[in-house]
């Protein structure tokens, strides 16, 4: 079944093509051909050819033809390709080549052209197969300079960006849809978490729970989560920027700090919330206050025209009233833009320039640290208004 065609997107990123210089897009990148086209690969050696002006071309493998039919594109622009077979290894860098030929042969496409590629890339949306991310690297720029001799590579990153910044009505549903069934993953948290439990077991629970009620819900096709449960001092974050799951056994009264970052056919959805097993400690009680204190001054001032830099700084401000303003307690950014990646453009940060607009949906995530005690986190996504925003995430905050 084919996608709504999307033209809020579709004019919009040529609209930044227009002010960039570009003739054309060559994409490759999964999350980018998803943006341009409605088809998300599954293997990620597809390509969207995006020409300024006219109709875009999707490149794919066989085998994938029922997802790429979800393309609002017609059918002569959906081309197939060998990728995998027994007649040769696999080379898309020469199929490519022979292809993007054929394609400027046949529409007359200019030569002496301006192209975007995808080069500023390094932090990539997963795609379907999330074990195995393709990019395309240095062989895929020599491709492109071998095929396009008189051409002008032009690194096509921030336009790109420029474009995804915004999100179409299409997509906001798209988002939506992935936060109700993130949602359906700290419900299943919930059921779990008592005392004896491991927090992989948690973790392990919450990811069946989105594949297993995502897939089909709302007819999505692809659905994953990545949860980290982190309970103890475990969630302070105290040596490491990151999470990892152990199999620490879970107490009664801890509390348990749920990261969950998941997709819904290639829309992410990015969320904490943080439980208690049993009653809650003294302790607990007074820093989800703290943090519930900052995400209530995040989200009086979040609307069109706000500073992102404004919004970092009153959920950091509020902390130091506490006195968790040091590195140690307050330890990173409290939100970020989502969408296609689950951390992209517009940056939350007190030395951001960015300014949210209408359209942008955005995780705020404020948070506290205490490296004798543990962590807590609340984190919501919204999408951002001319006069305030529109909540995404609706899943209970309390403890």
């Amino acid at each position: 079944m084919k996608s709504k065609r999307d033209e809020f997107r579709i004019n919009r990123l040529k609209e930044e093509m227009r002010k960039a210089g570009l003739d054309y897009l060559i994409l490759r990148l999964p999350e980018n051909v998803l943006y341009a086209t409605g088809y998300w690969p599954i293997f990620g050696v597809s390509m969207a050819i995006v020409p300024y002006e006219g109709e875009t071309t999707i490149f794919y493998n066989e085998g994938e033809e029922d997802f790429a039919a979800e393309s609002w594109l017609p059918d002569d622009e959906i081309i197939p390709y060998l990728y995998f077979g027994m007649h040769d290894v696999p080379k898309p860098n020469e199929n490519f080549n022979k292809m993007l030929k054929e394609l400027w042969a046949r529409k007359g496409y200019k030569k002496k052209a301006v192209i975007g590629y995808e080069g500023g890339y390094e932090f990539i949306g997963t795609q379907n197969i999330s074990v195995e991310a393709r990019i395309a690297g240095e062989p895929g720029k020599r491709m492109l300079e071998e095929t396009f001799p008189e051409a002008t590579l032009v690194d096509a990153y921030k336009p790109l960006c420029y474009s995804r910044i915004v999100k179409s009505d299409i997509e906001v549903e798209k988002l939506k849809r992935t936060c109700e069934v993130t949602c359906m993953g700290y419900a299943a948290a919930r059921k779990m978490l008592v005392s004896g439990v491991k927090d992989c077991e948690v973790s392990a629970a919450v990811e069946a729970a989105i594949r297993g009620q995502g897939v089909g819900y709302k007819g999505a096709r692809r659905a994953r989560g990545y949860a980290f449960a982190l309970s103890g001092k475990a969630s302070s974050m105290m040596r490491n920027p990151y999470f990892v799951t152990s199999d620490r056994t879970i107490l009664q009264g801890d509390t348990c700090l749920i990261e969950l970052d998941a997709y819904v056919d290639g829309y992410f959805c990015d969320m904490t919330r943080t439980m208690s097993v049993g009653e809650p400690s003294l302790k607990a009680v007074k820093m989800w206050n703290i943090v519930k204190e900052e995400l209530d001054a995040m989200l009086s001032i979040v609307k069109a025209g706000t500073a992102t830099s404004e919004l970092c700084r009153v959920a950091k401000d509020i902390a130091a009233n506490y006195g968790y303003d040091k590195h140690v307690n307050f330890p990173h950014a409290p939100g970020h833009g989502i969408g296609l990646q689950f951390h992209e453009m517009p940056s939350v940060h007190l030395f951001s320039k960015d300014i949210l607009q209408a359209g942008n949906v955005i995780s705020i995530e404020p948070h506290c640290y205490d490296p004798e005690w543990g962590g807590m986190r609340l984190e919501e996504n919204i999408l951002i208004t001319e006069t305030g925003y529109k909540l995404l995430t609706h899943f209970p905050l309390e403890l």
